[in-house]
């Protein structure tokens, strides 16, 4: 054994390797090398395939092409901006708010937005690059390591979008006239109009209920839009100098004085009071979070637990969207504390949907009552009578 020579052969002779193996030699072994030789560039292949899709368009989620035009940008909007480089000025925002969501699918849209969101973008990498604390103030880092891509830059547009929607409104506390029940009814009827609207805008936005038939969108604003208007009111709620606040504050004393002017007898301002506090407590004011939730809620079926409403035509598509976002609210919560807090969030977030969904049964049903003994539902807009179930 210890006279025996070991020896290794490369070649690439056919003749050689043949004679080799026809020897049957038990100490000899062949080894075909092409064998590593395909698999590492196979694996080599696929790993530069991949590459491509480890970017998002930081415009519209899609799969980014390149830093285009100052903006890590897929190709079409790499297209979109090259085209309208010198034409700016010329781009129109199809709604005239500049409040459109950019996102894969709905990016052609509104070319005024879909532009604006590009400056928005580089705006924000030239801060970024002075102050790095700019950016993880803006967002956790660990919500950006749990987060997809894609789901990222649909988390950023829904508070961009939330904000500019509902950051600059002019807020007035609901019982604005006091001076009798028929004006403060009115008045109130007008506030939650101007509030449901504002929703509305914000779910024309999101592509899954844009996509759904026109009978569809109706019932769902129809039949869940009246409870999103909580989420407003938690959003602007303050501890003090606040309607729903504790202290003995002018804005508190008229909306105690609006309830008693409606013949609240059966505690539905404290009823209202305790949603708005319990959504603060849970949600923090996050606007992420309540825009999540209020989508959340828009595709969640029969929440206004009327016994007419009617089924959908689409039932399929409405529960795959409120799958969708529940998801996406899980991801956020996790990537924003842990999966310990996200659970015991979830929990809590779970029975406060079922008490919005009854405290939202139990408002209705008293204001509708109210309108109809005062006999002023003529008057209110078409709005504020579908929201109310009486057209």
């Amino acid at each position: 054994m210890a006279n025996q020579t070991m020896m290794m052969i490369v070649t690439s002779n056919k003749d050689l390797i043949r004679q080799v193996s026809l020897s049957n030699a038990s100490d000899t072994h062949i080894v075909n090398l092409d064998v590593f030789a395909n698999h590492y560039t196979q694996s080599k292949s696929t790993q530069v395939s991949k590459k491509p899709t480890d970017c998002r368009c930081t415009i519209c989620g899609d799969r980014a092409s390149g830093f285009n035009y100052n903006a890590l940008s897929c190709a079409s909007c790499k297209i979109f901006f090259r085209r309208n480089i010198h034409q700016r000025e010329k781009l129109k925002c199809l709604l005239g708010e500049r409040q459109c969501l950019v996102s894969y699918g709905i990016r052609r849209r509104c070319p005024q937005c879909r532009e604006e969101r590009k400056q928005q973008r580089r705006k924000y990498f030239q801060e970024t690059r002075k102050n790095d604390s700019v950016y993880l103030n803006q967002l956790n880092s660990t919500t950006i390591a749990i987060l997809p891509d894609d789901d990222l830059v649909l988390t950023e547009n829904l508070r961009s979008l939330f904000l500019l929607i509902f950051e600059k409104y002019d807020v007035q506390c609901a019982c604005v006239d006091v001076s009798d029940r028929m004006s403060a009814l009115i008045s109130w009827s007008q506030f939650v109009s101007r509030v449901a609207l504002k929703f509305i805008r914000l779910l024309r936005q999101i592509h899954q209920f844009e996509d759904l038939s026109e009978d569809d969108r109706f019932i769902l604003v129809k039949y869940n839009v009246f409870s999103l208007c909580l989420m407003s009111k938690c959003f602007y709620y303050k501890p003090e100098d606040d309607c729903c606040s504790n202290d003995d504050c002018e804005l508190s004393r008229r909306h105690r004085r609006f309830f008693m002017l409606c013949g609240d007898t059966f505690g539905i301002r404290d009823t209202f009071v305790d949603m708005v506090l319990l959504l603060v407590k849970v949600t923090e004011q996050d606007p992420v979070f309540l825009s999540l939730l209020s989508i959340m809620l828009l595709f969640t079926q029969g929440l206004s637990m009327n016994e007419n409403e009617p089924t959908l035509n689409d039932s399929l598509a409405v529960n795959r969207a409120h799958c969708y976002y529940t998801a996406l609210l899980w991801k956020y919560l996790v990537g924003k504390r842990d999966e310990i807090q996200a659970r015991k969030q979830f929990i809590h977030l779970v029975t406060l949907i079922i008490r919005i969904q009854v405290a939202g049964k139990k408002i209705r049903d008293f204001f509708s009552e109210k309108m109809m003994t005062t006999d002023i539902m003529h008057r209110l807009a078409p709005l504020m009578q579908t929201l109310l179930h009486r057209s």
